[in-house]
């Protein structure tokens, strides 16, 4: 008689070495990357111009370069503990920083004005905030990318 199949949820839990395998660390460190610059946005001192500081709009900046607001800082520390929260489980942990990734992707666009529907006005996004996020995008995504390829190769399963 043959053994039943080993669902992929019964494989991911049952090895515990994956917990700190490539692809949990890299979300780890994304997602304190991601919380910390959220905390950063809304920190006096760093922020150049905080009384300025507003809710959707603002004329406040992160290291006086970086456009920032309360929302856009707030969904930054929502990013960083939601990927934080699920970097226990490898796939969860895969997803979640891919999506991340995404939504740097977005942001970039949007503030360039390349999304359809966009309205900039609503943004509080300057030429330098764009290019980070893009620039986020592009390095979250390589990493993830990379830190699945090392996962299968260290482990061979995904």
């Amino acid at each position: 008689m043959n053994a039943p199949a080993t669902a992929p949820a019964a494989i991911e839990s049952a090895n515990p070495a994956e917990a700190g395998g490539p692809v949990t660390s890299y979300a780890r460190a994304v997602g304190a990357l991601v919380l910390g610059l959220g905390v950063l946005g809304l920190v006096p001192g760093v922020v150049t111009h905080y009384s300025e500081l507003g809710l959707y709009s603002s004329g406040a900046n992160l290291f006086g370069l970086f456009r920032t607001s309360v929302v856009s800082a707030s969904l930054q520390v929502l990013f960083g503990l939601t990927v934080l929260s699920v970097s226990g489980s490898v796939r969860q942990a895969h997803k979640a920083v891919v999506f991340t990734a995404l939504a740097y992707l977005l942001a970039g666009l949007s503030g360039a004005g390349l999304v359809v529907n966009a309205t900039r006005s609503d943004l509080v996004v300057n030429v330098a905030s764009n290019w980070l996020h893009l620039a986020l995008f592009a390095v979250v995504l390589g990493g993830a990318v990379r830190a699945r390829r090392k996962h299968v190769a260290q482990l061979g399963v995904f």
